[in-house]
């Protein structure tokens, strides 16, 4: 399965019109720098995980637990993730929730092909949620496991092995659904077109009147060198 990255170069290299070519240029350099920044801050994250698994864990409270009512959820906002080294056959789930090792029966895991849900229920009188669909990639559910710790949850996503590795993942969920990146696969085109409409509706006025321009060129058949996103000519 290929990244935004990899889809950007090839929709690149089949590109015809330099107005296009320059517009897919810069968005490749914009990606490039945002998987650098993704790279340090789950090194970050993964650093932060190790040492959060070293340290002593809290006392449990006191406190009698209150009954809930079931079904009523918490949405877990504290986890990190890691993909391990090159070619690793894991991605690693860190969900931090204190004490949640004293109701390890209560908690709770189902994988899909694309999705994780994790509940945990009566933990301190409250039940907690964490629920991730549409994965990057497709993991194998009978081989995915969690681990319940005293202060923590440790998901293991078993990968799909591709022909030569393990692919590599650059986030725990994938920015398009898979039904749209499936169909720019199949109409290199129409993935142009898409991508250039996003980037229509999240750009500045200066990169919206760059790609219009592009884009009215190609239709009619002429050629041109619009200025690249962000130079000094706009």
């Amino acid at each position: 399965m290929t990244t935004e990255i990899e889809e950007t170069e090839k929709l690149l290299s089949t590109a015809v019109f330099p107005g296009v070519k320059g517009i897919l240029q810069g968005h490749l350099n914009k990606l490039r720098k945002d998987e650098e920044k993704k790279a340090a801050a789950e090194a970050k994250a993964a650093t932060a995980a190790k040492l959060a698994e070293e340290n002593v864990s809290k006392p449990a409270p006191s406190a009698p637990v209150k009954p809930v009512v079931v079904g009523n959820f918490v949405p877990i906002e504290d986890f990190a993730w890691d993909q391990g080294s090159y070619n690793s056959p894991i991605v690693t789930v860190y969900v931090e929730l204190d004490n949640v090792g004293s109701v390890k029966d209560s908690v709770k895991v189902e994988f899909t092909k694309s999705s994780f849900d994790i509940t945990v229920m009566n933990l301190n009188g409250k039940n907690y949620r964490l629920f991730k669909e549409n994965l990057e990639k497709d993991i194998v559910p009978g081989q995915s496991k969690y681990i319940v710790k005293k202060d923590k949850i440790v998901l293991k996503l078993q990968k799909i092995k591709g022909e030569y590795s393990y692919e590599s993942w650059t986030s725990l969920t994938a920015k398009k659904k898979r039904e749209e990146t499936e169909a720019s696969k199949k109409d290199p085109m129409g993935g142009i077109m898409d991508m250039m409409k996003n980037m229509y509706d999240e750009g500045d006025e200066n990169m919206k009147k760059i790609i219009g321009e592009a884009m009215m060129k190609s239709r009619s058949g002429e050629k041109m060198t619009p200025p690249i996103p962000g130079s000094d000519d706009l």
